[in-house]
This record gives structure tokens, sequence and C-alpha cells, in this order.
């Protein structure tokens, strides 16, 4: 869990950072050499950050109330037709609802318990350290456009700076008294060149990165949890399941700005945030609650539910346990135990090896056959794991459907 104490520093980092670059910046070195209209543009960009980074602060990301629950879904009404999207099979997921343990409540489909705020966040797309806050459906709209105001006006102040130091590369050969700038003015353009170009760099990648997997209908949680799904197909332990959040660019921007269609909308910084559980129209006028409930593609049958089951989740060996019908056939559960084992210590192997104790302590829990296999934690390609983006190491991804199965001893309504 992130210390909350380096995080507030880290907003105290930030709120510094943007007043070195805005405001230092102008009255050093750019004021006496802006237009007006330049002027009053630029201020107006760095007024639309404060803006938007405060709303992003304080703005609750929106936590499921806590009297939801989850809709009666008939799974034999629509479905998938040979893995064709069909435009009618567009339907509510809200039998993708699972039961969050810390909360002792039900959690929407896209929803996730943040480790560090302590609650169930709708839509929880990670937990900003730089905000002090998650990220989730009421305030993403919010975090989107700091994003983008901020990287705009860095790349904008950077391209003054280049001009104020190619000016003193033109004028090197005058006595420096003709010198367009003093010596220690100089030394604070080098400063700014080096810290906006870094800052600037930082900001762009990042928000092109974010719009990219808004566009394609991702959260950075779901991009994480597809890029582990990937992984799971590449070894043949899983079937591929399509995303079902994916409904189209255009759709997944609407949705991700709250339902809104107003484009002029998405970029004004006082825009009205929603409310969980508020109507909202999806695609073909589609009503949905917001937050709560999310329009599919029809890509894949209506009970399947994101992410997949992730076959290195708590899987238990132990006598309290039921051992899979596959396993009881013949009396083979000792061999399928031992398989289950086996493939755990594969994975491990194919990992750069063991570096760290946890992956010494996994191993020798799989190889001593104890009486739970328990699996290292998968990371991605920059070496994340879903606790980097906040999410809670308890988080129950068990769908709902199971949970009630398990409850009943596997009774099933036709008992």
């Amino acid at each position: 869990m992130l210390d909350p104490f380096l995080s507030r520093l880290a907003v105290v980092g930030v709120v510094l950072l943007i007043v070195f670059l805005a405001y230092v910046s102008q009255y050093f070195l750019l004021y006496p050499h802006l237009t007006e209209p330049e002027y009053v543009l630029f201020n107006i960009c760095v007024a639309c950050i404060w803006i938007t980074y405060v709303r992003s602060i304080f703005t609750s990301p929106g936590s499921p109330p806590s009297t939801w629950t989850p809709v009666d879904i008939d799974l034999d009404s629509a479905d998938a037709e040979d893995g064709n999207a069909r435009e009618e099979a567009r339907s509510l997921v809200s039998h993708g609802a699972k039961w969050c343990r810390k909360c002792n409540a039900y959690k929407p489909p896209r929803c996730h318990h943040c480790k560090t705020c302590g609650v169930c966040v709708v839509r929880m797309d990670h937990h900003c350290p730089w905000t002090n806050n998650c990220v989730g459906w009421r305030n993403f709209p919010h975090f989107l456009k700091f994003l983008g105001y901020s990287a705009f006006t860095c790349c904008w102040l950077f391209c003054m700076l280049v001009e104020r130091g190619w000016e003193v590369w033109v004028q090197r050969d005058l006595p420096s008294y003709m010198s367009p700038h003093t010596f220690p003015v100089l030394c604070l353009l080098a400063v700014l060149l080096f810290t906006d170009l870094l800052v600037a760099f930082s900001l762009s990648l990042l928000f092109i990165r974010t719009l990219w997997s808004t566009g394609e209908g991702y959260t950075t949680i779901e991009t994480w949890e597809q890029d582990r799904h990937d992984a799971l197909v590449r070894q043949k332990r899983v079937r591929r399941q399509q995303f079902p959040y994916d409904i189209g660019i255009w759709d997944n921007l609407c949705s991700a700005f709250c339902g809104s269609s107003n484009i002029l909308g998405w970029f004004w910084p006082f825009s009205r945030t929603r409310e969980v559980g508020a109507e909202i129209k999806g695609s073909d006028g589609l009503k949905l609650k917001g937050g709560l409930e999310w329009e599919v593609n029809g890509y894949e049958v209506v009970g399947a539910t994101w992410p997949p089951v992730d076959p290195d989740k708590g899987v238990w060996m132990g006598a309290s346990a039921p051992i899979p019908a596959a396993a009881k056939k013949g009396g083979e559960s000792g061999d399928w135990a031992e398989g289950v084992r086996r493939r755990q210590r594969e994975d491990i192997e194919r990992r750069e090896g063991i570096s760290r104790p946890q992956d010494a302590a996994v191993t020798s829990a799989i190889g001593s056959g104890g009486g739970r296999v328990i699996a290292p934690k998968w990371m991605n390609e920059e070496g994340e794991t879903l606790a980097d983006y906040g999410v809670d190491d308890d988080d129950d991804d068990v769908p709902l459907a199971e949970l009630v199965r398990r409850r009943t001893g596997g009774r099933s309504d036709a008992d």
C-alpha cells in the first residue's frame, strides 16, 4: 500500500512543478517577448491545468451504492452467433457482477477494490499517486483532460524556450553586455529547457497511451488483464476470449466521458460530473446506469465474464476443497495435483530465474505439495502487477454465479 504521506508529497511536487514551469518561465524569460494574445492563451491553458488537476484530486472516482444488487439476466435471451458480433446481441452485463469481501457488498463489472483508498471503485483505471486519488468512472474525464492540457502546454512552452535559446545562440559572438539575457537567466533557461523537455515527453507519451487505450475501450487495469490473458493463450492453457467492452472508437470515448457525446464538453474544464447510477445513453439509444452497467460488443456469449478466469489464482489442493471431476476419473487425483504443481514450476522457470525471496517461497510451497498451490504474481513486460495499479491483492475476481454455486454446495436450480 502506498504511503499516504508520500502521495500527498507527490501532489505538492506536482504543484511546485506547475508553478516553476508556468510562472517562473514567464516572469524571468518570456513575458517581455510574448504578444498579448500569446500571453492570454498561454495562461488560459495553465488555468485549465489547475482546474482539471484540482478536480482530479477532489472528485470522487465513484463507488457502487451499498444497496446496489445485480439485475437478473436471462442467459438464454441473447448469444453470440458463430463468434460474429450481432447488433441485437448488445446487452447489459450486470450478470458479470462479483462480490467484494472487503466491502461485503456486490460490485459491478469493471469495478475493483483499491488497496490505498479502501473502497470499491467503478470502472477503476488505476490509483494515481500524483493526484492522491483513484482514477475511476466519475473523475476519469478530468484526469484525461489534465493530461491533455498539461502535455499541450508543456510542448508549447518548450517551443517558446527553444526560441529564446536560439536567439542567444545567434548572438553568441556579441559582447556579454549585449546578450539578450544575463548569465543567471541563461542558467535558468537551461534548467527550464531540460525540465520541460522531460515533462513534455513523459506527459505526451502517457496521454497518447491513455487516449489510445480509451479509444479501444480499455482501462489501464484491463490492458494489464488483456496482456495476462494473451500470455495464457500463448501457453495454450485457456481459450481465447474476446474483450467485451470494445464497442467502437466513438462509443468507447463517449462511455469514458460518462456517456457524453458532446465533443466540446470533452475539452471544457468545468464539465458536469455525473453520479454513479445516473441514466446515460449507450449506442442506438440504449439506456444504462452509469458506472454500474456496461454495453458489450456481442462477440462472446452473454454468460462470459471479464477478466477470464485465471487458472493460477487460488488453486486449493487440500481435503476441504472439491477435486475437479476430470481429476476424479480413474482415481487420478494425485496425478492431477502433481500436474498442476509441475505447470506452476514451469511457469516460474520461464521467467528470468528465481531472483526474489517470494519466488523462492513459491517454489518451495509447490515442490513440497503443501495444502495450497500458490502461483507467483504475473508481471507484464514493464514488470508491473495489478497491485502496482492499486488493485487489492485480495480482490475477489470470482464471478458471482460461481460464488453462489459454492455457497449452495454446487446445487443447481434443477436440484
